[in-house]
C-alpha cells in the first residue's frame, strides 16, 4: 500500500465516539475481508515486535473469548514469571484486570479480550508494561471489525518509547476501509493535530502494518522459518536479557579484534543463552554444570567460553590460533582456552578390529606429508608427520574427551562436518562449507522437495549434509533456527542416539572412504596454524 492510498484525517471526527480522534484512513476500498484482518491482528497482538524492533516479545496473561451476546465462553490466565535481574523497569505489571474504553459504533461487542505483558529488548532502559487488547465485532455488520489497545496506566509520563503516547489505540475495519483512531491522554489533545508529531507518525505506520499483514494473510503468506522448536522462547529470552546485562558492556568496551564488536558480542551472548537453556532441558535445571562439560571446537575469540565458564560450566575452548581477545579474560578463563589443532582420533588410531587383535597398538602407523612454503627455503619442502608423533604432540587435540562432554561447533568451518562423527552430544551452527579433508566444497540438498522449499544454496547444502551425517551415525536430530543477528543461524543438535550401545564405528569409516579418506585433513589443519583467522 502506497502513501497515496492513505489520507490524514484533518477533521479528526471518529465513528467510534467523541472520546476518539481519527488519525489516518485508507482512500480506496481494501482488498481483504474481516477474517484476514482479524487473523493478522491477532498475530500482531501476540507478536508485537512486528510493530517495533524495540520489543522482544509479549507474554499472554489473560485470554478471554465472548459470544455476540456478551457471554464469556472461554477464560484463561497464565502465570509467566519475569526475569528477576535487579534494575529491570516495570509499570503496573500486577494490574492484570482487562480494561475497557467507550465505543459508540452501532452494535459493537467484544469477541476476544486479552491482557499481554510487553517485554522490551532492554528492560533496564524501557519499561515492561501490561496492555489490554480487544477484538470487537458488530452485530449489525458482518464486515466490521475493531481492534483496541489500552495500556494499564493513565499517566503519559509512564508511557514507554515503543508504544504511542495515548490512552487507547484503535484500528478499525469498517465500510471497506481501514483507519487508525486514538484516545489522547488528558491535556495532550493538541499533539494529534500536528502530523509531524511522533505519535501521529506512528498512527501512519500502524495503518501500513495492519494493511500489509491482512493482505499477506489473504494471499496465503506463511513464515519460512519456525523459531523456538527446541528451547522455550521465554526461557531463552529471559536468559539472554540476564547475560546481556551482565557481560555485554565489558565485552564491547574491551574488544581487541578488528571486527565489529556488537555483532560478535550479542550473537555469542544469544548462543550462550540458548545453550544454557538447552543444557537445563537435557541434564536438569538444578545441577546441569555437575553433569556435563563442554568443548568449544574452533572457539575463535572465546566469547562463548568466557560466558559459559563465568556462569559456572566446566569446559575448554580449542582453536588453531590464539586470538587477541583471549588476553582480556580472567586467568581462570584463559587457562581454558587452548591453541591446538583438532585431528580426530579416527585418522590416527588403529581400526577397532586391529585393536582387538593387538590391544597394545596405539596408532595406525600412517605418515602424512605436509608441504612447507617459506622465503627462507630454496624450494617448497615436505615434512612428514607420523600418527604416533601427532598423538603425542601437545599442539594436537585428537578429540578424545570424557564421556560427559558436549561439543559446540559455532561457525567452526572445517570442523563442521566432523563434529557429528566424534561420538559426543553436540550442537553445530554451520557457516562455511568444507568436506572432511578440510577443503572448500559445495554439497547439494539431497531431497528435491526440500531443495524447492528451502533453496539449494551452498549454505542449505551444508546444513543438509550435517544433518545427513549425524543421522547416519545414529543421532536423533533436532534443528533450531536461532534468534541471532546472522543469516547463518541453523543449529543442528544431537544429544540422543537411536541405539546408544552402537557406536557406529564402521559407518564412520565408510563415510571417510566415500569422501576419499580425508587424507588432506592433516595438511589443511597444519596450515590453519599459520593463516589469519576468518571473520564471520
Amino acid at each position: 500500500m502506497t502513501s497515496n492510498n492513505i489520507q490524514y484525517c484533518t477533521e479528526q471526527d471518529s465513528s467510534l465516539g467523541p472520546d476518539w480522534r481519527c488519525l489516518y484512513s485508507t482512500n480506496d476500498p481494501i482488498e481483504f475481508d474481516k477474517t484476514h484482518f482479524e487473523q493478522a491482528m491477532l498475530n500482531v497482538i501476540r507478536q508485537p515486535n512486528v510493530n517495533s524492533t524495540v520489543i522482544l516479545r509479549a507474554d499472554m496473561i489473560v485470554d478471554n473469548e465472548y459470544d455476540m451476546d456478551g457471554k464469556l465462553t472461554k477464560s484463561e490466565r497464565s502465570t509467566i514469571p519475569l526475569a528477576n535481574d535487579e534494575g529491570i523497569l516495570t509499570v503496573n505489571i500486577d494490574d492484570l484486570e482487562p480494561r475497557s474504553v467507550p465505543v459508540e459504533l452501532s452494535g459493537i461487542e467484544k469477541k476476544s479480550e486479552l491482557v499481554r505483558r510487553i517485554v522490551p529488548r532492554n528492560p533496564f532502559k524501557d519499561c515492561i508494561i501490561n496492555q489490554t487488547c480487544l477484538v470487537m465485532n458488530s452485530k449489525n455488520d458482518d464486515s466490521t471489525s475493531l481492534v483496541i489497545y489500552i495500556p494499564h496506566f493513565e499517566d503519559p509520563d509512564l508511557c514507554p518509547f515503543y508504544i504511542p503516547q495515548v490512552a487507547a489505540v484503535a484500528i478499525l475495519l469498517h465500510e471497506d476501509k481501514l483507519s487508525v483512531h486514538y484516545i489522547p491522554f488528558k491535556g495532550q489533545e493538541e499533539l494529534l493535530l500536528d502530523p509531524k508529531q511522533r505519535v501521529v507518525r506512528t498512527a501512519f505506520r500502524l495503518l501500513q502494518t495492519a494493511y500489509k499483514h491482512s493482505k499477506g494473510v489473504k494471499e496465503g503468506y506463511a513464515k519460512r522459518v519456525t523459531h523456538d522448536v527446541v528451547v522455550d522462547k521465554v526461557l531463552f529470552q529471559d536468559q539472554y536479557i540476564h547475560l546481556k546485562k551482565k557481560y555485554s558492556k565489558f565485552l564491547v568496551d574491551n574488544w581487541a579484534e578488528s571486527t565489529d564488536p556488537k555483532k560478535h558480542v550479542f550473537e555469542d551472548i544469544a548462543i550462550a543463552a540458548f545453550l544454557i537453556e538447552l543444557w537445563k532441558k537435557i541434564y536438569g535445571k538444578d545441577d546441569t554444570n555437575t553433569k556435563m562439560q563442554f568443548r568449544d571446537l574452533g572457539c575463535g575469540n572465546g566469547i562463548l567460553c568466557y560466558i559459559l565458564i563465568e556462569e559456572g560450566f566446566k569446559g575448554l575452548g580449542i582453536d588453531a590460533r590464539q586470538r587477541k581477545s583471549w588476553s582480556i579474560y580472567p586467568t581462570e578463563v584463559r587457562r581454558c582456552l587452548k591453541e591446538q589443532v583438532i585431528i580426530p582420533s579416527v585418522l590416527l588410531r588403529p581400526h577397532p578390529s586391529m585393536k582387538l587383535h593387538a590391544p597394545h597398538i596405539q596408532h595406525n602407523g600412517r605418515f602424512f606429508p605436509v608441504q612447507l612454503f617459506s622465503p627462507d627455503l630454496i624450494a617448497p619442502a615436505t615434512i612428514m608427520y607420523s600418527s604416533a608423533d601427532l598423538i603425542q604432540s601437545p599442539q594436537v587435540n585428537t578429540a578424545e574427551f570424557p564421556p560427559d562432554t558436549f561439543i559446540i561447533g559455532n561457525h567452526s568451518d572445517e570442523l563442521t562436518c566432523w563434529i557429528p562423527l566424534l561420538g559426543y552430544p553436540f550442537m553445530v551452527i554451520p557457516c562455511c562449507s568444507h568436506n572432511l579433508s578440510g577443503n572448500r566444497t559445495r554439497y547439494a540438498v539431497r531431497d528435491a522437495a526440500r531443495a524447492k522449499k528451502q533453496g539449494n544454496s551452498t549454505y542449505q547444502g551444508l546444513v543438509d549434509r550435517v544433518e545427513y551425517l549425524a543421522t547416519r551415525v545414529g543421532w536423533k536430530i533436532e534443528k533450531e533456527m536461532l534468534r541471532i543477528p546472522s543469516t547463518r543461524n541453523a543449529a543442528i543438535i544431537g544429544y540422543e542416539k537411536n541405539h546408544p550401545s552402537d557406536p557406529k564405528i564402521d559407518e564412520i569409516y565408510s563415510i571417510l572412504m566415500e569422501e576419499g579418506g580425508a587424507d588432506g585433513w592433516i595438511a589443511n589443519t597444519m596450515n590453519l596454524m599459520k593463516s589469519h583467522p576468518r571473520n564471520h
